[in-house]
């Protein structure tokens, strides 16, 4: 391509401001269509998000101690808190509590509670900054295709874009678009369906999240720490202390009817601590997306990243972080193949080994979304005899949480057998997820290197094969 390389990303999410601001550092003409506007980008809470994922886009992430000190932290009070993006709190070690609070375990918290709206905001200026264009009030509503219809042969070649303010639609052209619409995948979901990545996820693969940061009363004795209580009600209930004014406090389950509302449990909590005022601070509710990746992140001409490529922790929801990790891989792959003149899968299709198998990320989140599926009907009951029995330890419960899947080892599953013997139908379902959760692990790290249509059909159907086996 004689011309210069050009790059849109619909989204200007974690994700795809990561992306942008890489490849416009060097000197690619990078464009983001954003619906939303600058002032209300990214959800209006505080969030979990791994410290590793914002240490390798750069940010400068405190050490980690009981108290977040640094440029980037947020102090109680203070007048110059914009672009503050971290809590004064930290949490390297968190209790996780069985559902019924009858024992707890000590793990590691791999996390820093971060404002979304102030690193969505950095983000943004961070890609800005790098010569990015980013123009806010305008909607990707389709992509334009040229080729075929499978997966080796289709390519995007450009989107179709709304002005929300005129409604006038535009087409644009590019080599490479990226999707960073969120879980509604408004892109991928437009490639034909032969090319075997445009479903959506389905209902199953969300949960229902409510959080709230609440005014603390200091006034009131009222004693209680931080935790994580695992397992409640088909997935997790937590609170934290964001620092010595403030208590951000919520509950997941999983999406369905059946289950309560989040929201009502957050408020049984709170109406046991009096020292939780009723002044919010800030706070939402919404689903979350908790399913795997498909099965490629890339097409001709196209990438995804984000919630858009299924790039969330299955046991805790957090995505922030495995985004922000997606839009760097996929940005380097893009300047390499900008450079080789090529937008073709072959080109592209570094950024899915890179995602599955290199960073690691992709098979762990594969084998971690099998123990969910399997596992997310057990009873409170269950659960709690799990966490009491140490058959779910510390170890175990800390690699989960922090988005890595544990292979046990001879001496584990014996030790599992004699502790569990008394509940012969449980140790037959945790030892399905293991199973289970084991060769999806093992099969992911078997992902393609390159493309050849062929390997990578036979990988699609084994792993298609292995998750229908855990539902």
């Amino acid at each position: 391509m004689s011309k210069k390389f050009k790059v849109v990303v619909a989204g200007a999410g974690p994700g795809g401001c990561i992306f942008a601001r890489d490849l416009a550092r060097t000197g690619i003409d990078v464009t983001v269509y954003e619906k939303g506007e600058y002032e209300t980008m990214g959800h209006d809470w505080s969030d979990a998000v791994e410290r590793k994922a914002l240490s390798e886009v750069g940010l400068d992430v405190p050490e980690e101690s009981t108290k977040n000190t640094g440029a980037l932290v947020k102090k109680p009070g203070a007048k110059d808190n914009a672009g503050k993006i971290f809590e004064e709190h930290a949490y390297p070690d968190m209790e996780a509590w069985a559902p019924d609070y009858s024992c707890r375990k000590m793990i590691k918290f791999r996390y820093i509670t971060t404002d979304r709206r102030a690193l969505g905001k950095l983000l943004v200026d961070q890609a800005r900054d790098a010569g990015a264009e980013i123009k806010f009030g305008h909607e990707v509503v389709d992509i334009v295709i040229s080729g075929g219809s499978t997966l080796g042969n289709v390519t995007v070649c450009g989107v179709k874009v709304k002005n929300l303010a005129t409604g006038e639609e535009a087409e644009v052209s590019a080599d490479v678009v990226a999707d960073d619409t969120g879980f509604k995948a408004r892109l991928r979901t437009k490639l034909p369906t032969a090319t075997g990545i445009a479903d959506e996820f389905n209902r199953k693969e969300f949960a229902n999240v409510h959080r709230t940061v609440r005014r603390r009363n200091k006034e009131v004795n009222d004693f209680f720490i931080d935790h994580y209580r695992y397992g409640y009600h088909t997935g997790y209930q937590w609170v934290q202390f964001l620092n010595d004014e403030e208590i951000d406090t919520g509950a997941g389950v999983r999406a369905d009817p059946a289950n309560p509302d989040p929201k009502d449990i957050v408020a049984e909590f709170i109406s046991r601590h009096p020292s939780i005022s009723d002044n919010v601070v800030r706070g939402g509710q919404g689903l979350c997306l908790v399913g795997r990746s498909p099965c490629s992140l890339v097409a001709g001409g196209f990438v995804t990243i984000g919630d858009a490529a299924g790039q969330t922790i299955p046991m805790t929801g957090c995505g922030a972080g495995g985004a922000m990790a997606g839009g760097k891989f996929a940005a380097e792959v893009v300047l390499r193949a900008a450079e080789e003149g090529k937008n073709d899968i072959a080109a592209l299709w570094p950024y899915n080994w890179n995602w599955f198998v290199g960073s690691g990320r992709g098979a762990n989140y594969a084998g971690l979304t099998a123990l969910r599926n399997i596992l997310q009907d057990l009873s409170h009951e269950d659960i709690s005899f799990l966490f009491r029995k140490d058959i779910m330890n510390a170890e175990m419960l800390s690699a989960s949480i922090n988005g890595s899947f544990t292979i046990p080892d001879l001496q584990t599953m014996v030790q599992t057998l004699l502790r569990g013997i008394s509940r012969p139908a449980l140790l037959i379902k945790l030892n399905k997820a293991t199973t289970l959760g084991t060769k999806i692990l093992k099969h992911y790290r078997e992902y393609p290197r390159a493309w050849d249509p062929v390997r990578f059909e036979t990988w699609r159907a084994k792993a298609e094969d292995l998750f229908g086996k855990t539902q």
